[in-house]
């Protein structure tokens, strides 16, 4: 009986330490800058990576267009473009849980060539991340993108690069394209798309994302949730090779900004939207005129290459429009942090001209049609 008790106190004493560490950890101080600018600024050793692609950004406002928001002011919307603006333009929309940062490296690439642009939508990277009660949705996302094209950025023509939840966006966003018909404000030449899970049923979502996402667990696992242990996580699971420690404290700088791990349940709600629609949205793109081509890191976790071989047998192949499909063997999740230069150098073979047949380094041509 005495080791019983034993065993009953030491339990509950386990139990008291969790819940007052798990206390500690959902009122700890977080960040509330207002800019970037301003919190990189009072870092002693900033991430130089993060920092600077802060530094070449600028804010604009933008004010949400869904109902549930009219009561919440105007949003900073980090924007940023690379490059030389006569050349021709290259739109990017970043994924979940990270933001438009993953690109630095293909944007630096491609710059070269094209004028690039990407911008970080509400609740991720540097633009405001509110929280109480706002409703995050990859609708409102999308009418973001549209009215960024046409009235900041004022593109006529652009390739649209999309990576995980950004190609949701892009799907949204071919949307209102094709309602638009005749009186197109611009014009979308390609549309690329990248490792995402566009069809639910084969996705590997990670117990992390499972939990984040249940309106059980979700809220709790936010407040207790650090940028560290975040970034740490997708370090090592969904990057290959895993992200150097550098790269991995930049990460979490994000995270940390305006305290965003606080509002992951909120944000990874675009799930929820995802699985409603997804069937409705591989139809708008299998009606696209837009060349098309799906490149797929296959060392993916998350999103594995049956996500990519789906979306090209039910949306992509028998189209009027040429598309083609690539795998890059050495890339995990993120090939645009991965294989950079073999990501520029698909786009611009792809936005010259859809190959029947080619070849380029650490690349593998899966299948083409061209109409």
């Amino acid at each position: 009986m005495k080791v019983l008790r034993s065993v009953g106190w030491a339990v509950l004493g386990l139990l008291l330490v969790s819940v007052a560490g798990l206390a500690v950890l959902a009122l700890r101080k977080g960040d509330a800058s207002a800019t970037s600018r301003a919190y990189y600024a009072t870092m002693k050793e900033a991430p130089r990576t993060a920092a600077d692609w802060s530094a070449a950004g600028r804010l604009v406002e933008w004010k949400s267009t869904l109902s549930e928001n009219a009561a919440c002011p105007p949003l900073h919307v980090f924007t940023i473009a690379l490059g030389d603006p006569s050349k021709p333009a290259v739109l990017l929309i970043h994924g979940y849980p990270t933001s438009s940062w993953d690109f630095e490296a293909l944007a630096r690439e491609l710059s070269m060539d094209y004028s690039v642009y990407a911008l970080d939508t509400p609740g991720y990277g540097f633009s405001d991340k509110p929280k109480n009660g706002y409703t995050y949705s990859l609708f409102d996302d999308a009418r973001l993108v549209d009215w960024y094209i046409r009235d900041v950025a004022r593109l006529h023509e652009l390739t649209l690069v999309t990576h995980d939840k950004g190609d949701s966006v892009g799907l949204v966003l071919l949307q209102i394209y094709q309602r638009y018909g005749s009186a197109r404000p611009y014009t979308i030449t390609h549309h690329v798309i990248t490792n995402g899970n566009v069809w639910l049923p084969l996705a590997r979502l990670s117990s992390l994302q499972k939990a984040l996402l249940s309106p059980l667990t979700g809220p709790f696992l936010s407040l207790v949730l650090t940028p560290g242990f975040l970034a740490k996580g997708l370090a090592n699971s969904v990057y290959h090779p895993p992200l150097a420690g550098a790269e991995t404290a930049a990460l979490a700088s994000i995270f940390a900004y305006q305290d965003g791990t606080r509002i992951e349940h909120e944000i990874i709600g675009y799930l929820n939207e995802r699985m409603a629609h997804e069937a409705e949205w591989l139809e708008t793109l299998a009606r696209s005129d837009i060349p098309t081509t799906l490149v797929w890191g296959e060392r993916d976790p998350i999103a594995p290459p049956a996500v990519a071989d789906f979306v090209w047998a039910h949306a992509l192949t028998g189209r009027v429009a040429p598309a083609s499909y690539w795998l890059v063997p050495e890339a995990g999740h993120y090939l645009q942090h991965d294989q950079p230069q073999v990501l520029a150098a698909i786009i611009r073979l792809s936005v010259g001209a859809i190959p029947t047949t080619g070849e380029i380094a650490g690349a593998r041509l899966v299948d083409s049609v061209k109409p």
